[in-house]
């Protein structure tokens, strides 16, 4: 996919360790409505990908969800406690970009507003196809494959239903989001990389029919941010004392009437 520039009106819809929390949103900035949304472009190369992670290791490096997934990286003598914040964003970084090119090479895209003063990363989904922990994965990092446990569960009891009822089994995913907090906040800069993209991929006029959004919000104000730009939680884990939440989206979709897709 190109690196495009976008408008709130017009969408180009792209080519057909999850994290979903707006880091940095204060509820004053969410509640601010503009008369208009910055410019929003959208983009796949590495620009894109290096601006995503730098703006999500600057935003959530210490977000208890991030801490404890990062944490099971470390050695067994090592502790976050140890770590200094520039060391851990580092961390961070690396792991956002490592993830953000498999996400890429699937169908997903980076979106930015205001100069990345807010990204994220949006990408397609079927149902059947989840992210799965290997044997690997669920001996060194047991909290993490816990999660990825979980997501399943609810993905196939809260959203893969409704997804294979008005879409097929396709989807989009909201798996990246974060505010930079080392520049100036840009009005409405948060709103522009979600509100235009779910009023697209539920529409009509979205390529291959409308179809329901999933993402996972890791912590109380995230699942409240979500829950105003019209999600709805289909479900609640506790990660080793971290709550996180399921959530949909499928705005004017009639879920109660089958699509026309097959999968």
């Amino acid at each position: 996919m190109a690196d495009t520039p976008i408008t709130a009106g017009l969408l180009p819809l792209p080519p057909a360790e999850p994290l979903s929390s707006p880091s940095s949103v204060t509820a004053q900035e969410l509640l601010h409505k503009p008369s208009e949304l910055p410019l929003v472009t959208t983009g796949t190369s590495a620009r894109y990908i290096q601006g995503l992670a730098d703006v999500v290791s600057r935003a959530s490096a210490t977000d208890p969800l991030t801490v404890l997934f990062q944490k099971e990286k470390l050695a067994h003598s090592a502790s976050p406690a140890d770590l200094d914040l520039t060391t851990l964003q580092r961390i961070v970084h690396k792991a956002a970009t490592e993830r953000l090119a498999a996400k890429i090479a699937g169908g997903g895209f980076v979106a930015e507003a205001g100069g990345f003063s807010a990204v994220a990363c949006w990408e397609p989904g079927v149902v059947g196809k989840p992210h799965l922990a290997d044997a690997r994965t669920r001996a060194e990092r047991p909290a993490f494959a816990g999660f990825l446990d979980r997501v399943v569960d609810l993905l196939r009891t809260g959203f893969y239903p409704v997804a294979d009822r008005v879409s097929g089994g396709r989807f989009w995913k909201l798996s990246l989001l974060a505010r930079d907090p080392a520049v100036p906040y840009v009005p409405g800069a948060v709103r522009a990389v979600i509100v235009p993209f779910l009023e697209r991929f539920t529409s009509d006029q979205n390529e291959g029919g409308p179809m329901p959004v999933w993402l996972e919000a890791g912590s109380e104000q995230a699942r409240a941010i979500y829950m105003h730009y019209g999600f709805r939680d289909v479900g609640e884990m506790d990660i080793q004392g971290v709550k996180t939440w399921g959530m949909i989206y499928t705005g004017n979709i009639d879920v109660e009437k089958e699509g026309s897709q097959t999968s």
